[in-house]
């Protein structure tokens, strides 16, 4: 099921099946109430685990919704979504990078759920596993779990997830946090972390392209690193008596220098567990919440620029979860694909993503794909992930050109689907089948 998901890059069931007895059987799968989302989830971290052996892992976590209100009159059992009316479920998935070169290793785990209950009016009173927002503790903790031949976890996340339990209980030995805050928390060393941090002198500089967005235009930055020592004190609402009134971390501020405008100035404020004393080790953490931004491509290559899971005419909210978790494993691979296109991607076998026949069938396409000059021809080993992914994304319509715009997960979705089609007709061409 996950290689036809996989390989077709579609999450819509007619797109999946070749014929109605199939139409059939995929509707039971996901119906069936043996099928479970935890045994999909665990089977993606097991190959995603054997990958993250001896490396410094970065685990991205954020949370993105289903909407399903276009087809609300098909749906049953499902919740709201971020508006309180329109109907779906949320997922929250940790993806796991490798620290050094940014390549995606897997989908290490995921929260799947569907709100049917209205925010409690005392909620901010209740115990953090009585909260929604506990995902982002339990999330990225059974993740870990997947990812004990890691030699380092870090896990990374924007502002909703600067939740003081988090700094107290997910951190250990081998486990750090690196968060962007959202609290101007109270602090041992003064009055406010954000004041902790503006006192600081400026340590030195970083510079980088900031990729465009709507109403923001691409742009290279260049931003002033602060860094400190904070404790954090324990906000009175909520306290839990199990955590400790104060946790200590490091602080580093990145505010950009000559902005366009005030309002388009970049101002980020991180806390990590990591010891920050160097503006190398400044540096480097600014760089690793840089990385957050994969996580968008992720739910991007889900929805609507990939997969399209919202298109999805099951009807069931428990089949949908599990539709979802499928969905997100296959995503995760198109998003392999995405961040193997340089560099990072030619010292990766292709194996990783793709089986021997249908490298088979790519060693056939490969060099019609390419031109007559150097410029055009795929430039990187055969047979890493990296020449594997010129390829699918020469199918999906990028020109080839280094020069150009770099595929993404839209480009690389299109020429999965069509890479699927004439890798099926060189199998049959062989005496084979690929599903």
């Amino acid at each position: 099921m996950l290689e036809r998901f996989r390989l077709r890059a579609t999450a819509t069931i007619q797109q999946l099946a070749d014929h109605r007895t199939e139409r059939v059987a995929i509707n039971r799968f996901f119906r069936n109430p043996n099928v479970s989302v935890e045994e999909i989830l665990n089977t993606a971290a097991e190959r995603t685990s054997a990958l993250s052996a001896g490396r410094h892992v970065l685990l991205i976590e954020d949370t993105s919704e289903i909407n399903y209100q276009a087809k609300a009159g098909r749906k049953r059992k499902l919740g709201t979504v971020g508006n309180g009316s329109d109907i779906g479920l949320f997922v929250h998935p940790t993806l796991a990078l490798d620290a050094a070169d940014g390549t995606v290793l897997g989908l290490a785990s995921a929260t799947i759920w569907r709100r049917q209950t209205k925010k409690d009016p005392n909620y901010q009173a209740l115990p953090i596993e009585a909260k929604e927002s506990h995902r982002w503790i339990a999330t990225p903790r059974n993740a870990c779990g997947h990812l004990g031949q890691a030699a380092m976890v870090t896990v990374v996340a924007d502002r909703e997830a600067d939740i003081y339990e988090l700094f107290a209980r997910l951190p250990d030995e081998r486990t750090h946090v690196l968060v962007r805050a959202a609290h101007d928390r109270a602090v041992v060393e003064g009055k406010r972390l954000f004041d902790a941090l503006s006192r600081q002198e400026p340590a030195g500089t970083i510079t980088f392209d900031l990729p465009g967005r709507p109403g923001r235009a691409a742009r290279q930055v260049r931003l002033a690193l602060r860094f400190t020592k904070v404790s954090l004190k324990q906000p009175r609402r909520g306290a839990d008596p199990r955590d400790p009134k104060v946790v200590t971390v490091s602080a580093v501020e990145a505010g950009e220098i000559d902005p366009p405008s005030p309002d388009d100035a970049i101002l980020w404020r991180l806390l990590t567990s990591h010891p920050v004393t160097t503006l190398a080790e400044a540096v480097e953490a600014v760089e690793h919440y840089r990385l957050r931004w994969t996580i968008e491509q992720l739910f991007r290559a889900l929805k609507s620029h990939g997969l399209d899971i919202e298109a999805s005419f099951l009807s069931d909210g428990a089949a949908l979860e599990r539709l979802a978790a499928t969905a997100l494993v296959a995503a995760t691979m198109v998003l392999q694909l995405v961040h193997a296109r340089g560099e990072a991607g030619a010292v990766l076998p292709a194996s990783r993503v793709f089986t021997p026949d249908e490298i088979a069938a790519l060693h056939a396409f490969v060099p019609h794909l390419e031109g007559r000059t150097a410029k055009q021809r795929n430039p990187h080993p055969r047979e890493s992930l990296a020449w594997a992914a010129w390829g699918i994304a020469r199918l999906g319509g990028w020109s080839g050109y280094a020069s150009e715009r770099p595929p993404g997960p839209t480009t690389m979705t299109d020429g999965l689907k069509r890479f699927q089609a004439m890798a099926e007709g060189f199998a049959l061409g062989h005496g084979k089948t690929i599903q």
